[in-house]
């Protein structure tokens, strides 16, 4: 697989958009989380200019995509992929550059059209088992609220580890707008109910998605939401779900929160956050940002 690539957004950017047909790179772009309405604009263009002029139009240097592994394992993942999971010709790829977040995922591309989206890690193994098994007690929930991408495979070579699972649309996928949060909650704490429970956990925390947030709940089209990213799904504390949501929500929007009541899940996830190293990047500093809108709930409430 001899694929070039260009980085979206420009320069610096997670994703590295194929460049071999307008289907690839389009399917490509559609794996960025667009959540700022400038971010969401400069997707929307892209998409504009790739379908018109096709992929090379892209700002920046085209590039090869630096594989984290040896090219035999690489060799040997794809072989595994291959046999599981159907025929594919290139990926598009999205590097998880934060240390927090480890990793690479790749959208697997046939003639244009995804065929898997598929994570690949070495280090940080257990949050990818955990959310295979998330994937399934959650899938086999069947949420009416919102979907869930089916799992299809997971498994190890050599050191790293893998969940594939069905990809989303090839679309733009937008944050929704007056999303039916308390509905998709209840949902989604029947649908972990007997999800793994340490055995040091308070009696009365409840289970959560644990990375509920703007970017990883997207509308597909109207009335249709899909839930991304169950990595951290778990147990915490009552309302921590949407608290999360709300204080990011108000990080990327400039918007100061409404008061909240729920201390527990305030302290929950300011505790969590601060725990995290801090760094200059566009993680970092919506860390930051999250944290000050935690800060302001819990000084209203």
């Amino acid at each position: 697989m001899d694929e070039r690539y260009k980085r979206f957004p420009p320069g610096r950017g997670a994703v590295m958009i194929p460049l071999s047909s307008r289907a690839n790179a389009l399917a490509g772009l559609a794996m960025y989380s667009a959540v700022r309405p400038r971010a969401a604009l400069a997707q929307r263009v892209a998409r504009v200019g790739i379908r018109i002029l096709g992929p090379r139009i892209l700002p920046g240097a085209a590039t090869a995509w630096a594989r984290p592994m040896a090219d035999e394992v690489w060799a040997a993942l794809q072989e595994r992929w291959r046999h599981t999971l159907g025929v594919f010709d290139t990926a598009a790829v999205y590097e998880r550059g934060h240390e927090n977040r480890p990793g690479v995922a790749l959208l697997l591309l046939r003639d244009g059209r995804p065929q898997a989206f598929i994570k690949v890690r070495s280090t940080d193994t257990g949050s990818l088992a955990n959310e295979a098994e998330a994937l399934r007690e959650v899938w086999r929930a069947r949420p009416r609220t919102f979907s869930v991408a089916e799992p299809l495979d997971d498994g190890e070579y050599e050191a790293w580890r893998y969940l594939a699972m069905a990809p989303l649309p090839p679309s733009l996928h937008r944050v929704p707008v007056d999303a039916p949060i308390q509905p998709i909650l209840e949902e989604l704490r029947a649908a972990l109910a007997s999800h793994p429970r340490p055995r040091d956990t308070p009696p009365h925390w409840q289970p959560m998605h644990g990375d509920f947030t703007p970017w990883n709940l997207r509308q597909l089209r109207p009335g249709v939401l899909t839930l991304v990213d169950w990595e951290y799904a778990g147990w915490g504390p009552p309302g921590a779900d949407e608290v999360l949501y709300r204080a990011s929500e108000a990080a990327v929007t400039g918007r100061d929160p409404e008061r909240s009541d729920m201390h527990e899940a305030i302290r929950f996830w300011t505790d969590r956050m601060s725990a995290w190293p801090v760094t200059d990047d566009r993680d970092g500093r919506l860390v930051r940002s999250v944290l000050g809108a935690l800060a302001h709930m819990g000084r209203n409430a």
